[in-house]
């Protein structure tokens, strides 16, 4: 029999399908369920120069964050498809009046970056290396499967394509909006291999991105691992922010770094319990998924973690 082995690209998406399909059918507030569209008349100030559209608790919306300085503005993450972006584009462009525009993604997943063709031509679009990375590997092959979910993602998606980056970088950027200077970090492989930091110092405000936030970590990367993640959250902090902006869920602080430090620990821990006992990965996913099924209801997460600690353990 001809075994055939099966491409990181395609285990990705499906993975990715899994998770999302997996959605709907878990025991979660209704606003969860609701059209992904970004409620630009959320629009909230958290910060001297931060402004925040929170995702409201909805699947496939994110936390967009807006960064004022006196001479430019920076946005932070687009929501999905240009309907969404279109909206974001003119929230951003009330807030800047006459000043410059950048526009930065916490990663390349669809509600995250492809609002961005919305975005008037004169505007600066910057990614992380890693980000451009991901962009070349996997293309659109989310946008196709986030379009066979739901008649509004198809819709929201329909034409939906990466705008070109005017702007990249590999470590860090700093951005000077005019008397306010903003870092832009490059986190590397945690969630995917492009997550992007925002790091307003004068506010003590970051934008974290997938990294640190108030659900456990999702390895949903090939890339993905538990010592590149435990050094993010090393890194993040010490920046010591007083207010952390996720991608999605409720505005936090360092609490997210302890929680995700918890789970990390208490996966590893099992893990190498399950190997030392001569589990195999799935015997291994079902024990601690059932063990830890109350702490973290999310099976997918557990899952992804297991099987991510499951192959560092030599």
């Amino acid at each position: 029999m001809k075994v055939t082995s099966v491409p990181p690209r395609t285990l990705f998406v499906l993975a990715l399908t899994s998770l999302l399909l997996a959605l709907p059918a878990r025991s979660e507030p209704a606003a969860r369920h609701a059209d992904p569209l970004v409620r630009v008349d959320r629009l909230e100030k958290i910060s001297e120069h931060v402004f925040i559209i929170p995702d409201g608790g909805v699947s496939f919306v994110p936390n967009v964050g807006f960064i004022l300085g006196d001479k430019a503005l920076l946005v932070v993450d687009t929501g999905m498809g240009s309907r969404n972006g279109a909206a974001v584009a003119r929230v951003a462009a009330r807030l800047a009046g006459k000043r410059r525009i950048y526009l930065v993604t916490t990663h390349a997943h669809p509600e995250h970056d492809l609002g961005a063709e919305a975005f008037p031509a004169n505007i600066t679009m910057i990614r992380s290396a890693g980000e451009e990375q991901d962009i070349a590997e996997y293309g659109l092959s989310l946008a196709e499967m986030f379009s066979g979910m739901s008649k509004v993602n198809a819709e929201l998606l329909q034409g939906a394509r990466f705008r070109k980056a005017d702007m990249t970088f590999a470590n860090t950027l700093d951005l000077d909006l005019g008397s306010l200077r903003v870092r832009l970090l490059a986190f590397g492989a945690n969630h995917t291999r492009g997550d992007t930091g925002v790091w307003i110092e004068a506010d003590r405000v970051l934008f974290s991105g997938d990294v640190a936030m108030q659900s456990p970590p999702a390895f949903a990367s090939p890339s993905s691992t538990f010592a590149h993640w435990r050094q993010t959250l090393e890194q993040v902090e010490a920046l010591a922010p007083s207010i952390i902006v996720p991608s999605h869920g409720p505005v936090g602080g360092l609490d997210f770094v302890a929680g995700a430090r918890t789970f990390l620990t208490a996966i590893q821990e099992r893990t190498a319990a399950a190997r030392k006992a001569g589990r195999t990965v799935d015997q291994a996913v079902a024990e601690i998924s059932a063990e830890l099924s109350g702490r973290y209801p999310d099976p997918l997460r557990l899952e992804w973690a297991v099987k991510a600690a499951y192959a560092e353990f030599p």
